[in-house]
């Protein structure tokens, strides 16, 4: 092919032409590295499924079976538990270059789209259209863990949550300092917040056996692996109980929410489309690009609810409503994002 120089970038022209020597996997379309129809429909049927399991917690709420308070326990097993699971046997594979190259460049586009969501809110406040900081907290930070992991292990594979790691550690890192610092809390990032985070201790720890060559033995990787299948369902259980104890219509009527939702569901990933599509053009491996645009158009962050309540923010409820109102919302925003990526790609 025909080099790319990308002037002043030595490193991500590195990345790029490692990361051409990965295998294309499920080519379809005329340039024969594109996502096939098929699989943007198993995308969209894990979403509906996983709609389904909010609707059973939903439903398990209303009718008395579970409670806030032992939702919040669930909620405890997921974060502390299923999630680095996960986490970690992401990185339970053959160490092979061409799989690191290519978690550098899902790093490196982790940057760039954090970038652009950072820029827009930027624009915005030059313009006079401020954002509160619930509100561009919000829309910078998506929920990238819990619910984006499970879509791309029941319909990409195992071998693709690895990519999933690298835009969580990045934002990881900006939800503990920015983030923090937006809902109220201090902006330092210490070593302290780097070991209480369940996530960022289970990606280093998943990465350092990845670098080391170390495969967990039979009995510890069937615990492990076991344990991160339960994170979906838990999740799912978790927001459906969330929702029967929120009162929607006080949620869906908060002044400025959808003004909030349009950015964060559309005109965002809307962006990140572009961006991907673009990537796509020079570098190939449309499926791993999947992952990366997964991780971004989802609802806000979790954790921003958690933090708000933990600082005592004054927009801590408009907080827990923005996060649900984009939770529901979602379902219905993902699917025709992952459509139009999908036929840009074939």
């Amino acid at each position: 092919g025909v080099p790319v120089v990308i002037s002043g970038t030595p490193l991500l022209n590195f990345l790029l032409t490692e990361g051409k020597r990965l295998p294309r996997i499920k080519r379809t379309g005329k340039r024969g590295d594109g996502i096939s129809m098929e699989l943007s429909l198993m995308l969209m049927e894990q979403i509906l499924a996983m709609v389904l399991m909010a609707a059973a917690g939903f439903l398990a709420a209303k009718a008395g079976v579970l409670t806030g308070d032992q939702s919040r326990v669930l909620s405890k097993a997921v974060l502390y538990i299923a999630l680095p699971c996960t986490l970690v046997n992401a990185f339970q594979t053959d160490y092979d270059p061409n799989i690191l190259g290519a978690f550098l460049v899902t790093l490196a586009i982790a940057v760039l789209i954090h970038g652009i969501f950072w820029l827009v809110c930027w624009l915005l406040d030059r313009t006079g259209r401020q954002l509160t900081p619930a509100e561009k907290a919000s829309v910078i930070y998506s929920n990238a863990g819990n619910l984006i992991i499970p879509i791309v292990l029941n319909t990409l594979g195992q071998e693709y949550v690895i990519y999933t790691c690298s835009y969580m550690a990045f934002q990881g890192f900006l939800v503990w300092t920015h983030g923090q610092k937006l809902m109220g809390g201090e902006g330092r990032l210490t070593l302290k917040k780097v070991v209480k985070n369940p996530c960022l201790c289970a990606i280093l720890m998943g990465m350092a056996l990845f670098f080391l060559h170390i495969r967990l033995p039979g009995v510890l990787g069937t615990a492990v692996s076991s344990m991160g299948s339960c994170v979906g369902p838990l999740s799912m259980v978790v927001v459906g109980v969330l929702l029967a104890e929120t009162d929607l219509k006080a949620a869906f009527s908060s002044q400025g929410i959808y003004r909030v939702v349009f950015l964060r569901l559309i005109i965002l990933p809307l962006l990140v489309v572009a961006l991907l599509w673009g990537v796509e053009r020079v570098w190939g491996h449309s499926q791993i690009l999947l992952v990366s645009l997964l991780c971004a158009i989802g609802p806000a962050a979790a954790t921003l609810t958690q933090m708000a309540q933990l600082y005592k923010s004054a927009e801590s409820r408009y907080t827990s409503s923005i996060n649900v109102v984009t939770s529901v919302l979602c379902a219905a925003t993902m699917p025709p994002m992952i459509v139009l990526f999908q036929m840009l790609t074939t």
